[in-house]
């Protein structure tokens, strides 16, 4: 892309430079107005609006929109059906997470999987994700995830005190919904509905984009050879820079095309290679190795390469937004979806003693109390995990 990653944090920057001088004097302005007496209180309007900030780093931008959205949306019932119906689903996915949670923490101890895998993914920034395309995708998710526990909320009559962007130095961390206090005095299913609204609109995106991806795979572009493997039959007869026009007699157009043809070779094959080289088409030739292979890596265009950057670490980290906050540990929505898993049985039929009995044993199991103690060695070991990944 023509733009680079210094000019977006300088936009960004400049962006939060303008953002406080705006709202300094408004808030000087609005204390002043508490102060004499003029009917200004902190739950007005306007205080669910405006910009907060913290150390001159962090802060918090409360914007209008995103309560209008969420009140036009969410203010159909048939989202609560939805909620409901979410949360066994929920629970499935929570197994799941929870034994890879358990899973991957014990390969990492016993040095099955490295080190760094167990790092923050903030730290992953710049290194393994780049920085556009992860923080586009991470506002992406987390957005997502806000807005459907707003909506879902919504339907259930619950209070939503305030919404907007989360910023660290004019940079979009992503969306927030701020629930009001009724949240904590609802039911345990109403608490559990809302929760798996979140989690699950990420799952949603994850599949929406794998779906969509193979599309861009097979758009036109120019595939030019960005690395060219040693020991292997590339080796010496191509070069990075070169962008392939032909294997064997079929002309390459995309990626698809590319991935295609290569998946045909055969193991010690003699192939026929054109590549255009300094503006000249070149014709090649080589032989493969025993596992069928050439021994070079592609790229696509920069403008392609950028949406398809884009579209993995969405999918990606939509995946795994989803699925962590749905390990039973407070204060993420697993905690709340397996809280409300007895009531969700208790209700599946009226008056079956049957369920009712099943629904009174789960809650000896699933309560607050144990799913207390369940949060207190998910995050031990998450806090063991990311420490061990530094030593």
């Amino acid at each position: 892309m023509a733009i680079s990653s210094s000019m977006v944090l300088l936009i960004c920057l400049i962006f939060w430079i303008l953002l406080n001088l705006m709202y300094v004097k408004r808030n000087k302005i609005d204390k002043k107005n508490i102060g004499e007496g003029n009917g200004a209180n902190e739950n007005d309007n306007n205080y669910t609006t405006g910009l907060k900030t913290y150390y001159g780093v962090f802060g918090i931008l409360r914007t209008s929109w995103g309560l209008k959205t969420i009140d036009i949306i969410g203010k159909y019932s048939i989202w609560r059906k939805i909620g409901i119906f979410l949360i066994p689903m929920c629970v499935i996915i929570s197994i799941i997470t929870f034994y890879m949670f358990i899973s991957s923490t014990l390969s990492l101890f016993n040095g099955t999987i490295p080190k760094e895998s167990s790092k923050p993914i903030i730290f992953l920034f710049g290194n393994v994700i780049p920085w556009i395309p992860g923080v586009i995708a991470l506002i992406i998710g987390i957005t997502f995830h806000e807005l459907a526990h707003g909506i879902v909320a919504r339907s259930f009559n619950l209070k939503i005190k305030s919404t907007g962007l989360l910023l660290a130095l004019g940079i979009p961390l992503g969306a927030f919904v701020e629930i009001g206090d009724e949240f904590k005095n609802a039911s345990k299913k109403v608490r559990g509905a809302v929760a798996s609204a979140g989690p699950i609109a990420n799952v949603v995106i994850f599949m929406i984009v794998m779906l969509i991806t193979p599309y861009f795979h097979g758009l036109s572009t120019p595939l030019t050879i960005t690395e060219v493997l040693e020991d292997h039959p590339a080796s010496g007869v191509l070069m990075s820079g070169d962008i392939v026009y032909s294997i064997n007699g079929k002309r390459i157009n995309s990626l698809l095309e590319f991935y295609n043809t290569a998946r045909e070779l055969g193991p010690k094959e003699k192939i026929t290679l054109k590549v255009l080289r300094n503006n000249q088409l070149k014709t090649l030739e080589l032989i493969t190795s025993p596992e069928g292979k050439i021994g070079i890596i592609v790229e696509p265009s920069n403008d392609l390469m950028f949406i398809l950057q884009l579209l993995y670490w969405t999918s990606m980290l939509n995946l795994m937004l989803g699925f962590f906050n749905l390990l039973p540990a407070i204060p993420l929505d697993g905690f709340h979806v397996w809280n409300a898993l007895p009531e969700i049985i208790k209700d599946l039929r009226k008056n079956n003693n049957i369920l009712n009995a099943i629904s009174k044993y789960m809650e000896y199991i699933i309560n607050e109390k144990s799913l207390t103690t369940i949060s207190m060695m998910v995050w031990l070991m998450i806090f063991a995990s990311i420490m061990y990944s530094f030593l």
